[in-house]
């Protein structure tokens, strides 16, 4: 599942997949999956330590929210954003 939305958000627990290769260098966090590697700024970076695949989507986003001191709807869209280019990517899975 790749497409989520604010109102799936609730349902959606998201999970990192096996194999991927996490570090942290200079101060920046990487991921590394199937030869592709992305560099998370530190929002970003926030967000994938939040998820624990117990979590869900909106979940991760009342804690972006609070950290940042944002609205939470727009916590929420930031995160289904990452999320779902995070997924795309086969970096991490979107599970109900």
């Amino acid at each position: 599942m790749s497409m989520i939305d604010a109102s799936t958000a609730q349902s959606v627990v998201p999970q990192t997949r096996q194999g991927l290769r996490v570090r942290n260098f200079r101060g920046k966090l990487f991921v590394a999956s199937q030869g592709q590697a992305f560099e998370l700024s530190d929002t970003a970076a926030f967000i994938y330590r939040a998820i624990d695949g117990e979590r869900s989507v909106a979940e991760i986003g009342r804690q972006v929210a609070a950290e940042y001191g944002i609205p939470f709807d727009t916590a929420v869209e930031d995160t289904v954003e990452l999320l779902t280019a995070l997924s795309e990517a086969e970096v991490l899975d979107l599970n109900r």
